[in-house]
């Protein structure tokens, strides 16, 4: 279980808590540069610390309370963040990794109103390991051991969450997006296809891209809760969503609303067509004026040698 102190994950102080199965809780105070694992702070400036009979671990229900000094005591009202997951971390160490959350969500805490303390006799011994408050605690039967994180580990429903959102995002962006491209730039120089390339393409782009997209960015956005848009990921889906819309609707216009202009020949070269002009007959030659020259019989006229004697 974890509670930040601050209305988004990255930047806010988290105490983070789970029981172990020796007996002994942990305490980690961490903070998240960024939606990932929130990383160790070695000296923390406020030290929560356990309080031991307000804490209860049962087989039906877990409640660790502990106690932190509030950021400005002048406040009325402290935003906060919470989550948990049902995944134990692999070690009692306060820098051991924790899986991502099952849920979380946001809450304001309104300081002018009274809390009653729970109270609860227990048997604890508490011990503090460098920044890490170690409580052990007798646990009731029938709670369940601890839960080694391995290759083996089925995904948790959040992580499932988070893989369908990058396969679908990847498949749209990654896959579909550039085949209609390179449907459009290449389809034309094959014969079969030059009349057909549009259909083809729109179709892609559009119809086969389109849902996938669009149902990707809305499972990211349902993932992140109310803390929507709150670092560069978020900002960026938001972003390439919108390039997407602009770009099909700049498609769409520029294809069906474009003014006329004289067609441009074909890539391939029409050899049929060369052909067929090159079988037309020549031109007869013009004829030669008779008027400025003196024309002779063919074949020349030929006379009889003279038998006259010398």
């Amino acid at each position: 279980m974890a509670i930040g102190f601050g209305s988004k994950m990255r930047s806010s102080s988290m105490v983070i808590t789970w029981p172990n199965s020796d007996g002994t809780i942990t305490i980690s105070q961490r903070e998240a540069t960024k939606h990932g694992m929130p990383r160790i702070v070695a000296n923390p400036n406020d030290i929560a610390i356990l309080v031991a009979e307000n804490t209860i671990l049962s087989s039906n229900s877990t409640a660790i309370a502990f106690s932190y000094p509030l950021p400005n005591t002048s406040q009325n009202a402290v935003p906060m963040i919470w989550a948990y997951s049902t995944q134990k971390p692999p070690s009692s160490a306060i820098d051991a990794k924790i899986a991502r959350q099952d849920e979380m969500g946001s809450v304001t805490m309104d300081l002018t109103q009274p809390v009653n303390d729970l109270s609860v006799t227990t048997d604890a011994t508490t011990t503090v390991i460098g920044t890490s408050t170690q409580t052990i605690i007798p646990l009731p039967t029938g709670v369940a051991s601890n839960v080694t994180l391995g290759k083996d580990t089925p995904l948790t429903d959040a992580e499932k969450t988070i893989r369908t959102h990058g396969i679908l995002m990847t498949v749209g962006f990654l896959l579909c997006l550039p085949l209609g491209v390179f449907i459009a730039r290449f389809s034309r120089t094959v014969s079969f296809l030059k009349y057909k390339w549009f259909t083809a393409h729109w179709f892609v782009q559009f119809v086969v891209s389109g849902p996938i997209i669009v149902a990707g960015w809305f499972i990211g956005y349902n993932y992140v809760g109310d803390n929507h848009f709150q670092d560069t990921h978020t900002r960026a889906g938001l972003l390439l969503l919108i390039i997407y819309i602009v770009q099909m609707v700049l498609g769409t216009v520029i294809h069906f609303f474009k003014p006329k202009r004289k067609s441009l020949p074909p890539l391939e070269p029409d050899y049929a067509e060369e052909s067929s002009e090159s079988s037309k007959p020549l031109p007869p030659l013009p004829e030669p004026n008779q008027s400025n020259s003196t024309l002779e019989s063919y074949p020349p006229t030929l006379t009889a040698p003279s038998t006259t004697a010398l």
